[in-house]
This record gives C-alpha cells, structure tokens and sequence, in this order.
C-alpha cells in the first residue's frame, strides 16, 4: 500500500478553481465577430426582403465558421433603425431649418405636431413637411416667394425638418415566418408548373391574366412611424382598429376594379360617396370576403370583364386565367363551380407561403393604393392645419366614423381611376416581377430567383413604384442619406431643381 505524503502543500483558493485549457476551450461559449462590410450588407438585405432572407443569402457567401444568424441580423437592424448608419460616416450637407427664419414659425410647427400626437396621430416625416409648409404659408408668404413660391412638401424635407429637433422616429415591427429554403422552392416550381400546364403552348392576352386580393384597410390610416422623444421606453399611435377591406382586381393590362367590403348589414354601414364605374360595395359581418362577397366578384367584375375583352379580340374562347390567394372564401364549392362554367377560364390559387413572392398585387398596386391613399390624407391634413392656424388654436382630427369613412373611399375613387397610379404600366410590374408574365405571355420563362425577388418599393417622395438609387442627387433634401427610393420623375426633379 502506498503511504501518503502528509507534508504536500494544499492548494491555495486560486489553484482549485483552475480548469484545464482542454476543458476550457470546450466549455467557452464561441462568439464570432463580424466585419463591419458584412453588417452592413446584412442590414440592407434586411431592409429589402427581411431578416430571414438576409440571412439566407448572406451565409450562401460566407465561410460555415462566420455564418450570422437570424438574431445577430435583427439586432443590427435594431441598430442601424435606432442609431442611423452606424458603419459610415455620416455626410455634412444640408441647410439649415427654413423655420427658424421666421418669428414663431417652429414654436407653430411644434404646437400643431404636439396637439396630432395628442390625438394619438401618427407624426410621420411626411406630415412634418405639410404642416411646415402651412405654417410658412400663414406666417411668411413672402419667404416663400424668396423660394421660388414653393416649399419642398416631401418625406425628406420633412425627415430633415425632424432630425434637427429633439425626438426621432419609432417604427412598429412585423415579421414573416417563411418555409425553409428546399420546401421553399418546392413550392415555387409546383406552382409555376401548375401554371404552364393550364394552357399548354398557348400565349394568353395580357388583360386576360387576372388576379385579385384583399387587404384590411383602415378608416384613419397611418404609416406606423411616429414623433417622439428620443429614449421613450414606450410610444404608442392611437391606431383605431376599425375598418373595411379593400379587394383590387387588376389584369397585366391595367386596372379592372374594386370591391370595398364594410362591417355591418344596413345602408348606414356604406360611405355616401357614389361607387362610380370601377368601385363595387358589399357587406359582411367582419368586413372580409366570403362566399356571398367572392361570388358577386367574380359575377360583376372579372367574368363580364372577360367576355368584354374575348368581344374586342374576337375570340370567344381566348384563354383566360384568375389567380387568387389560399383564403378559403374564395375556394368554395360555388366559386369553383361558378368559374368552372366559364369556357377555358383557368383558377389558380398562389401558395399561402409565396404570396409576398408571386402575387402581383402584393407586388405593385396595393403599395401603390395606400402610400397613396396616406399622401392624400397628408394633403387634407395640410387644409386642417392651415385652418387651425388662421384660427389660433391646435389642430383637432375628428373621429366621425362616417366622415373618415367617406374621405378614404373617395381617396380610393381617385386612385383606381388614377392612369399614372393604376394604369398598364403599374398593373403589369406586378405580373413581371412574379415571373408570370413571361410565363403565359412570351413562352420563354426562367423561374425567378427567390433571393432576388423584393418587396414593392415606392417612391420617398410621391409614392410611385420606385427602385432604389445609391448615387441620390447631391442636393439638400438628401442632407445625411448614402441611398434613396425614387422614381424616375423625383429622381430627375431632385438633379434639376434643387439647390
């Protein structure tokens, strides 16, 4: 037996807590460090298509042991939406507030931003710039004479207006739970396979290439940005959850028309506002379709739109094709029957799953309708403020069902009939970014890659559909900003006319 040595030396307080490398290096949680180019790349891809999708393309590039996650993009997008651009350096252009040249004008501005945000109002930069340029219309024409006459009433001026006070923005979140890539895809090619074999062989004319769908729409819309000040643990928009759904139907040749279904049972739940040629009223219980609503659709809208154009083409069989989203009242037993009694009219439902993909409406005209739609009810909040103004008093927003009611259905009017919001041009982007139009219409189709695919975009300054442009104009209104969506028009505007 072997004796112990009774005179070792005990091991001090420091040496029994030491843990060797081996051990060590196995239980240490590894935390990986990331260039401030891959950050910056994450961040604009989560812009454009999302967390999920930024981080599906960004790992395609990087090495297995520097792949970001879904939670280290979505801090940084925390960031960059709280911080600004927070890898560059940020650019000294820009003039200084065309409101502190006049007495009284910001200490007006601040007053009537105040007394919306009192009222629960959304302050967006857009609503900044309008209710600016009352003030200067009220206090000082005559600047704005030294200004050519105008005041740039646009979502930058009205941002830059913003930036140089005490609050800043806050943006409600949303989030998309998206199939994992292989399922993804799957669904892709079963989807346009299900597309080609309608109508094999043949091309199908562009105004016979239909799709519908529909979306919540409420009575007092806002854009989700708000005016607060900086550090609020806690900002909160007023936003009334009451409202009706708003259900375009467009072909790749232009607008067809609309159907706006209200909650209630009486005459007193429509607006008074006449429907007029391309508007169509309904009634449910919630507000959203049902069979009774998808049947009425198909019956005054989409059917004798199609026997309309078979008569100008003067073909009384050319083939025509609906596609529509998974929401079960629009696949019930009457609508496939009702639809099925049409000669060569094909129903094709887009996978639930893609919509944000391959759905031309949620690829151009509904962006388009409500960044409208919200530009409009700026320009009457402008009307409402420049009374308060002459009044002395704070802008009060009524809360009349009503009359909130009848101001977005005419709004809504105004746009299906707008040719430059609604017409060919915009209603076909829809149906090209999808891939459906080179699909049914050309016969030499290459399935779009799911990566490329972004969501609408439209313009900063009119709300158009607009890409988005790194080489912005070098003017004032684009003061702090590496990159801006704009369409063609405001992009030109800017290079020409601003200072």
């Amino acid at each position: 037996m072997t004796r112990l040595n009774m005179t070792t030396v005990a091991p001090t307080a420091m040496e029994v807590f030491v843990v060797p490398d081996g051990v060590a290096a196995a239980s240490k949680r590894k935390r990986t460090s990331h260039p401030a180019d891959v950050m910056e790349k994450a961040v604009k891809e989560a812009r454009h298509s999302g967390v999920t999708a930024a981080v599906l393309k960004i790992n395609k590039e990087l090495p297995p042991d520097k792949q970001v996650t879904v939670a280290a993009v979505d801090n940084w997008l925390r960031r960059w939406k709280r911080e600004g651009s927070f890898w560059e350096t940020e650019r000294k252009r820009g003039r200084k507030n065309v409101l502190e040249k006049v007495d009284g004008a910001h200490a007006e501005w601040q007053k009537q931003l105040e007394s919306l945000r009192k009222q629960g109002q959304a302050v967006t930069s857009r609503l900044s710039a309008t209710v600016a340029k009352a003030v200067l219309e009220e206090k000082s024409p005559r600047i704005l004479a030294a200004h050519g006459g105008t005041f740039s009433s646009s979502i930058s001026s009205g941002r830059r207006l913003l930036s140089q006070d005490d609050k800043s923005y806050r943006k409600k979140s949303s989030s998309r739970i998206l199939p994992p890539e292989d399922e993804l895809l799957d669904k892709r090619d079963a989807f346009f396979a299900r597309v080609r074999d309608c109508f094999p062989g043949e091309e199908i004319d562009a105004h016979l290439i239909i799709n519908y769908d529909q979306t919540m729409h409420a009575y007092n819309p806002t854009r989700g940005f708000t005016w607060e000040k900086k550090g609020s643990g806690r900002v909160q928009i007023a936003e009334t959850k009451e409202g009706f759904t708003l259900l375009p139907v467009v072909s790749a040749g232009g607008m067809i028309g609309a159907q706006l279904i209200f909650p209630g049972s009486t005459a007193a739940s429509l607006p008074t506002v006449q429907p007029g040629p391309l508007l169509q009223y309904a009634q449910t219980s919630n507000h959203w379709s049902n069979e009774e609503t998808t049947l009425l659709l198909f019956r005054s809208i989409i059917i004798p739109h199609i026997a309309a154009r078979r008569a100008q083409l003067g073909a009384p069989a050319a083939p025509a094709i609906v596609f529509a989203d998974a929401f079960a009242a629009h696949w019930t037993p009457a609508v496939k029957d009702l639809v099925a009694q049409e000669a060569a009219v094909a129903y094709v439902a887009v996978p639930s799953s893609l919509t944000h993909l391959f759905q031309p409406l949620d690829l151009g005209v509904i962006a388009a309708i409500k960044q409208s739609i919200l530009r409009r009810k700026d320009e009457h909040m402008e009307g409402e403020v420049r009374v308060a103004i002459q009044q002395g008093i704070g802008v009060s927003i009524s809360n009349s069902r009503p009359l909130m009611r009848n101001n977005v259905t005419q709004w809504i009017k105004d746009c299906v009939t707008d040719p430059a919001l609604c017409g060919e041009h915009c209603c076909r982007v829809g149906f090209e970014r999808a891939g459906i139009l080179q699909l049914l219409c050309s016969g030499n189709f290459r399935a779009p890659d799911i990566d490329s695919v972004v969501p609408p975009s439209v313009c900063l300054e009119c709300g158009e559909l607009a890409v988005r442009r790194d080489d912005v104009p070098t003017c004032n209104c684009f003061a702090t900003v590496a990159s801006a969506l704009l369409c063609d028009g405001c992009f030109d505007n800017h290079n020409t006319r601003c200072d």
